[in-house]
C-alpha cells in the first residue's frame, strides 16, 4: 500500500480509470477475513455493491474469468468507495467497493510502548474544554464547574467569549447540543500541536461521530478557526503555566481510581480482554462521562483494544471533607467501573438477547420515560441495570462492610434520579445470588437474568 497516500489528500469517492472484463456472466469478490468468496452476476439492472471493515493494510479482490482487480485502501482511516465499471459480452454493470473507516490507527511504536494504564489531561483535549466553557454549550449540559481553575480560565479567556469560533459553536448549539458538545470535545484528542498549529495525527481519528458528516466532527470542521482562537488567546502559554497543576490532578486521579484492580476483577469474571484503558479528563468536566474503544487489527479478532474513558476530574470530591479517603475511592471509582465494564457486560448481553427482551417486555416498568430517551432498547436498558450492579458486587468484595454500603446506597439513589426505579431490587437479587459463589459472572450469566423475571 503506497504510504505517500494520506486520509487527508484522498477523496472518499473514486472511480477506477479501467473496465474490468468477463466473457461469461459471473464476478467474484473477497476480503481477507471473510473465510468466502462472493459470487455475483454481471445485469444491468443491479449495481454489485460490497464492503469490508477498514483497517491498515485490507484490501478487497475482485475478479472475472478474464481480469484481476485488487483494492487497497488507500484512504485508511478513512471511508473509501471505489466504482469499476464492468463488462461483459452481453451486459455492463458497476461494482461498488467499499471501505469503511477507522476510528484509530496505532503505530507498532504505540502498540509496543503502550502503558496498561494511563490518566491525561491531554493539550488539545484541554484546549476543546475551554473553548466550551466559554460557550453556551457548557451551561446547558451542565460542565460549567466552579473552582479556582475556572476563575484563571475566566480571567485568561473570558475576553474572547465574542470569538467567531465562540459564537459558531452557540449556534451549533441552539440544535442538540450535546451531540456538538459530545463530539467537539472528544474529538479533540485527535489532534496534538506542533508550534502554533494542531496536526491530525493522534492515534485517535474519529472519537465521537456527532451530525458534521466528517472524521473529528465539529472540531476537525473548525480546525482553523481553533487554531486561531489558541495562538490569540496564548493557550499554550496557559496550558504551560498550569501544567503543575494538570500534573497534581493525575496523580490524584490515579490515587482514587484502582484501575487494574478493577480490571483484574472483571477478567476474572469474564473472557473478553483488553490491552490497555486510558482516563482522560478535564477539570472543566461536571459529569457527563462516556467511553469509547479503540483497535488494531481485524474487526472480529484485533491484536490491541484500548478503551479510553472521558470523565470530571477529582475536584469535585476532594472538596468534601465529609469523606475518608477509602469513601473516596470508592465513589470516585464507581465513574470508571461502569464505564469499562460495558466492554465485558455488552458482548455477554448479545448471547442473552431473547431472554433479555423477554426480561424487559414492559420497559415503563425498568425505565422512566426520560432514561428510555437515552436507552431504548430492552439491551440497553439490562445493561445499565447490569454494569452498575457488577459494580456493587465489586466493592462489597473490595471494601469492609461499613463503606461499602455507602458507596451502594449512593448508587441506587443514583440509579433511581436518572430513572431505574427498580435497581434496588435488581441488585439485592444479584448480590444475593452471587454471595459465596462457585462460578463467575459470566458462567452465571443466564440465571442471573432468569432470576430478575420474579421481580416483575
Amino acid at each position: 500500500m503506497p504510504s505517500a497516500l494520506s486520509a487527508q489528500n484522498l477523496m472518499e469517492e473514486m472511480t477506477f480509470p479501467g473496465t474490468l472484463r468477463s466473457e461469461g456472466d459471473t464476478l467474484y469478490l473477497t476480503s481477507p477475513g471473510w473465510g468466502e468468496v462472493i459470487k455475483e452476476y454481471i445485469t444491468r439492472e443491479d449495481t454489485i455493491n460490497w464492503g469490508t471493515y477498514g483497517h491498515e493494510g485490507v484490501t478487497m479482490t475482485v475478479w472475472t474469468d478474464v481480469d484481476t482487480l485488487t483494492i487497497h485502501h488507500v484512504n485508511y482511516p478513512n471511508r473509501q468507495f471505489v466504482r469499476i465499471p464492468v463488462a461483459s459480452l452481453q451486459d455492463t454493470t458497476v461494482c461498488i467497493i467499499r471501505f469503511q473507516s477507522s476510528s484509530s490507527a496505532y503505530s507498532d511504536d504505540y502498540v509496543q510502548a503502550s502503558e496498561k494504564v494511563r490518566f491525561e489531561i491531554p493539550e488539545a483535549y484541554e484546549l476543546a474544554n475551554i473553548i466550551l466553557y466559554l460557550t453556551n454549550c457548557s451551561e446547558l449540559t451542565y460542565n460549567h464547574p466552579n473552582t479556582d481553575y475556572t476563575e484563571r480560565v475566566e480571567a485568561h479567556f473570558g475576553a474572547f467569549r465574542h470569538h467567531r469560533l465562540i459564537r459558531t459553536l452557540n449556534k451549533l448549539c441552539e440544535g442538540d447540543y450535546w451531540q456538538v458538545y459530545y463530539g467537539f470535545r472528544e474529538n479533540g484528542v485527535c489532534f496534538r500541536f506542533e508550534g502554533d498549529r494542531l496536526l491530525y495525527d493522534t492515534p485517535y481519528k474519529h472519537v465521537y461521530y456527532d451530525q458534521s458528516g466528517v472524521s473529528g466532527g465539529h472540531f476537525r470542521n473548525l480546525l482553523y478557526l481553533i487554531q486561531g482562537f489558541a495562538k490569540e488567546s496564548g493557550f499554550r502559554e496557559f496550558y504551560r503555566e498550569n501544567q503543575a497543576y494538570y500534573e497534581g490532578l493525575e496523580l490524584r486521579q490515579s490515587q482514587l481510581l484502582p484501575l487494574e484492580q478493577m480490571w483484574d476483577w472483571l477478567e476474572k469474571e469474564f473472557p473478553q480482554r483488553m490491552n490497555a484503558y486510558k482516563v482522560v479528563f478535564s477539570p472543566l468536566i461536571g459529569g457527563s462521562h462516556s467511553t469509547q474503544n479503540f483497535f488494531r487489527g481485524e474487526l472480529f479478532d484485533p491484536f490491541f483494544r484500548e478503551a479510553v474513558m472521558y470523565i470530571n476530574s477529582p475536584e469535585a470530591i476532594d472538596q468534601s471533607d465529609q469523606y475518608a479517603e477509602v469513601l473516596k475511592e470508592g465513589l470516585m471509582s464507581g465513574i470508571v467501573f461502569t464505564e469499562i465494564d460495558h466492554n465485558y457486560v455488552n458482548p455477554t448481553s448479545q448471547n442473552y438477547m431473547e431472554q433479555i427482551k423477554a426480561l424487559i417486555d414492559d420497559k415503563d416498568f425498568w425505565a422512566t420515560a426520560a432514561a428510555q430517551q437515552n436507552y431504548s432498547s430492552e439491551y440497553s436498558i439490562f445493561n445499565e441495570y447490569m454494569t452498575h450492579s457488577l459494580f456493587c458486587l465489586y466493592v462489597i468484595e473490595h471494601y469492609e462492610e461499613a463503606v461499602a454500603s455507602q458507596v451502594i446506597e449512593r448508587r441506587i439513589r443514583l440509579m433511581e434520579r436518572r430513572g431505574y426505579p427498580k435497581f434496588a431490587l435488581f441488585n439485592n437479587k444479584l448480590v444475593e445470588l452471587m454471595t459465596d459463589r462457585q462460578r463467575t459472572v459470566f458462567d452465571a450469566y443466564g440465571e442471573l437474568i432468569e432470576a430478575m423475571a420474579t421481580l416483575k
